[in-house]
């Protein structure tokens, strides 16, 4: 895999995506800078000429997942309610790299600033991608005028980690129809009622509209 990077550092990047790779597999403690070097097929010279540590190289593998995951995605959704809705899906199987690093930055964050202030970087650089939604979502009613978007936008960063978590603890998900239902309950309860109706009022106009009006014999 190939992280999105500069392109002036080659080198640099190919550590970045080799300490994803370890990180992934035994964990920021488990790993030792020398892991890394023969993983990127390189020299110890090469990692501290431009990394001051382990935890750098750990912050830097988060910052550019950050960038790189959901990228592919974004085109594809046009409102908040798809962010939580497929944000929010049921997933099996192992974690990939990426996702693997990403829960163990959230462990290592509890000790260390500078991987917290990398989670945060993470953070604003979703926010910033996702803006085109909230902004849709607010126009068209998806979120309601009395909800706080940044609320919204938190309890789909809590449902995604959630799932994460008990994805890579191996837990046993519910029934996948089942927790689309309760997304979809999720979801349509952040909508403004009355944008709701509007929209039902225009999906079946026979349904909604006035009784006509009979002939009254003159």
């Amino acid at each position: 895999m190939v992280l999105p990077g500069s392109g002036d550092d080659p080198l640099r990047d190919r550590l970045i995506a080799a300490a994803l790779r370890v990180f992934a597999r035994k964990g920021f403690e488990g790993t030792r800078i020398l892991d890394i070097v023969r993983e990127a097929g390189l020299s110890t010279g090469a990692v501290y000429g431009r990394f001051r540590s382990k935890t750098d190289l750990l912050r830097e593998a988060v910052v550019r997942g950050s960038r790189h995951t959901g990228r592919s995605d974004m085109p594809s959704l046009r409102r908040v309610a798809d962010l939580i809705s497929q944000g929010g899906q049921v997933t099996t199987g192992p974690l990939t790299d990426e996702e693997a690093v990403r829960l163990e930055a959230f462990v290592v964050a509890r000790r260390d600033p500078e991987v917290a202030a990398a989670l945060g970087e993470a953070q604003s650089t979703f926010r910033r991608r996702v803006q085109p939604l909230v902004d849709a979502a607010i126009a068209d009613g998806t979120v309601a005028p009395d909800l706080d978007a940044e609320a919204v936008l938190y309890l789909v960063r809590t449902i995604q980690l959630g799932l994460l978590l008990q994805r890579g603890a191996g837990t046993r998900a519910p029934d996948p129809a089942a927790w689309r239902s309760l997304i979809q309950r999720i979801v349509s309860s952040f909508g403004d009622p009355a944008a709701a109706a509007l929209e039902a009022t225009a999906a079946h106009p026979d349904v909604h509209s006035d009784t006509p009006n009979r002939s009254v014999p003159t």
